[in-house]
């Protein structure tokens, strides 16, 4: 029937032996073209999605899945956008419908884990690892991510043994290191941890998570001044790492200089071009709240409310209801000093 009516298209009449072939000529041409335009629209979006333009790029996906309905690329790619955007929900459902297309890609399944176990939901995430391990037992991704999940649970030893069995696929794995590394901070073996993260800055002087790392595990010892020199080295690095002024600002909070930590915060805000970050987000609204600044504090809390789901969108929850009652109590006169005098 398709050749019927493409003939009487081209030709004003019935299929004959004589213009089949032509007719053929036009339905790989056509086809060609929607695949060529399909493949643009991915490539765009893929390049869209590297510069962390991630609304942008959901839109070039959905003009490549519009155009070629079977893209699983294209709807894995989609998913991954809208997980960057805390979008969880709707990420899990392109990572379902490329399942639909691909059901044994390790890497679909292994996206869906990481989304869910950003969703708060562990126990989820560590069954779509564990899929992803029974169809390629050397998935370094699989093994990360379901040690990641288990670290969230608090279950740290047995985090350990699955990245032991990571270890032994490829030593060097550099996310195998530091998700070692973090593990041991976690069960406070801090010299361990430091000796990990070092491991991978034996391989790469520059890796700006191993000198994030190292910053962590000093600070959690105490050694605020030592945490701060690896910061800094961050940001000798690359000074628009907007990780490292967070960390910086997070330190600043510790050593109770609130008016420093806020500047941190703020220059991550401008690097950051205004766009949503978590941990920014919750930082900044942290410091605001300790120099009792409690409206915009407010304002920020909500944007991470109306923008994150599940265990992150609760926090902000409380965290709203918290800052209104030290709102109330200084309308009364009854809010201690959050900050303490200078000396």
């Amino acid at each position: 029937m398709a050749y019927e009516l493409l003939t009487e298209i081209f030709f004003g009449s019935r299929v004959n032996q004589n213009n089949v072939v032509t007719v053929n000529y036009f339905v790989r041409k056509i086809s060609n073209m929607v695949k060529t335009n399909e493949n643009n629209s991915y490539r765009r979006g893929q390049e869209l999605l590297d510069q962390g333009l991630y609304r942008d790029a959901i839109a070039q996906f959905d003009q490549a899945i519009a155009e070629q309905p079977d893209s699983w690329k294209a709807l894995n790619s989609k998913g991954f956008a809208l997980q960057k955007l805390s979008r969880y929900t709707e990420a899990v459902e392109c990572f379902d419908k490329a399942l639909e297309k691909n059901p044994q890609s390790v890497e679909i399944i292994n996206n869906k884990g990481v989304t869910l176990s950003m969703r708060g939901l562990y126990k989820d995430a560590i069954a779509q690892f564990d899929q992803a391990v029974a169809i390629d037992p050397t998935s370094l991704e699989a093994l990360n991510g379901k040690a990641i999940a288990l670290q969230h649970m608090y279950l740290y030893k047995e985090a350990l043994d699955v990245l032991e069995k990571a270890m032994q696929i490829d030593p060097k794995h550099v996310q195998t290191l530091l998700s070692i590394a973090v593990t041991l901070q976690k069960l406070k073996q801090f010299d361990r941890a430091i000796s990990f993260f070092k491991k991978v800055l034996s391989f790469d002087k520059s890796n700006i998570k191993a000198w994030n790392g190292v910053g962590v595990t000093y600070q959690l010892m105490g050694d605020n001044n030592s945490a701060l020199k690896c910061f800094t080295k961050i940001l000798n690095i690359n000074n628009r790492e907007i990780q490292a002024w967070i960390s910086i600002g997070f330190v600043y909070q510790k050593m109770l200089k609130f008016s420093d930590a806020l500047k941190c915060y703020k220059k991550a805000q401008m690097i950051n071009e205004g766009r949503y970050h978590h941990k920014l987000y919750d930082g900044l609204a942290s410091c605001l709240t300790k120099l009792s600044e409690f409206d915009q504090a407010v304002e920020i809390y909500k944007q991470i409310f109306n923008t994150e789901e599940g265990k992150k969108k609760w926090d902000a929850q409380r965290s709203i209801k918290f800052v209104g009652k030290l709102k109330r109590k200084k309308a009364t006169g009854t809010l201690p000093d959050l900050v303490p005098p200078e000396a």
